[in-house]
């Protein structure tokens, strides 16, 4: 671990901790595209580090439906929230786009939103050709022909663009992405609470970048925002804990 931070640009910059901000964050991280949870085990390896909680949500390969992965990650923010409050969601490419979708769904949930070289309008739209012909062959290969992850997805969801409202939302982007059409990722809301960083990092790569990691540092050492004035979740909109199966 000592020689990974050594690695980290800006280590003469002292990183925040939570032992001297004291603001703990749950968070919650969701893979790009046909990735496995462990794509993201050196960024959560660092929020550990700067004493955040971190929650993998059992994805082996994001590539299945879009409604089933949705409905998989919700009852994962429901139980990481039942036993740490408000949660933080860091998402990486299709799996910021899932990340805003489910804050949207689930506000009084989510005390933030972190997006990674995430699109926020169709992925067909945003993604280059050879991303477009994968996703098509994965719905294939799962035998959903229909199209999920495209404009024709049966599923019924569109991955446009969501109005977050009062939830926080840093979305981080690339000119240098290679994969996703940068333009895409970029939320045009007028929404006071919405930041679009840009940073210089590959598409894959950004989950291990520097200046990537400096920014969720800083984010993560935020106040937590104010409570909404709506009613806070009821044990009824809470499913019974049972175990979640993963993702294949």
């Amino acid at each position: 671990m000592e020689a990974a931070l050594f690695w980290i640009q800006g280590i003469h910059h002292p990183w925040p901790h939570v032992a001297e901000h004291g603001n703990r964050k749950a968070v919650m991280l969701i893979p790009g595209f046909m990735a496995h949870d462990l794509t993201l085990a050196p960024l959560a390896g660092i929020c550990k580090w700067l004493g955040h909680k971190t929650f993998f949500t059992g994805i082996r390969s994001n590539s299945n439906c879009p409604r089933e992965t949705l409905i998989h990650l919700e009852r994962h923010l429901e139980r990481i929230y039942e036993d740490e409050g408000r949660v933080v969601i860091i998402g990486q490419s299709l799996g910021g786009v899932y990340a805003r979708e489910i804050a949207a769904r689930r506000p009084e949930l989510v005390e933030r939103v972190i997006t990674l070289g995430s699109p926020v309008r169709l992925v067909e739209d945003s993604a280059n050709a050879l991303v477009v012909v994968m996703a098509r062959m994965m719905g294939h290969l799962r035998n959903k022909e229909a199209g999920c992850l495209t404009s024709s997805c049966a599923c019924g969801m569109m991955l446009v663009e969501r109005n977050l409202g009062e939830i926080p939302t840093t979305v981080i982007y690339s000119k240098t992405d290679g994969v996703v059409h940068w333009e895409s990722c970029i939320d045009r809301s007028d929404a006071k609470t919405v930041e679009n960083l840009e940073v210089s990092a590959s598409h894959v790569g950004m989950g291990m970048n520097s200046e990537v990691l400096r920014i969720i540092a800083d984010r993560l050492a935020m106040a937590p925002r104010p409570m909404s004035s709506g009613t806070p979740p009821t044990p009824r909109t809470m499913r019974r804990r049972e175990a979640i199966h993963p993702l294949t």
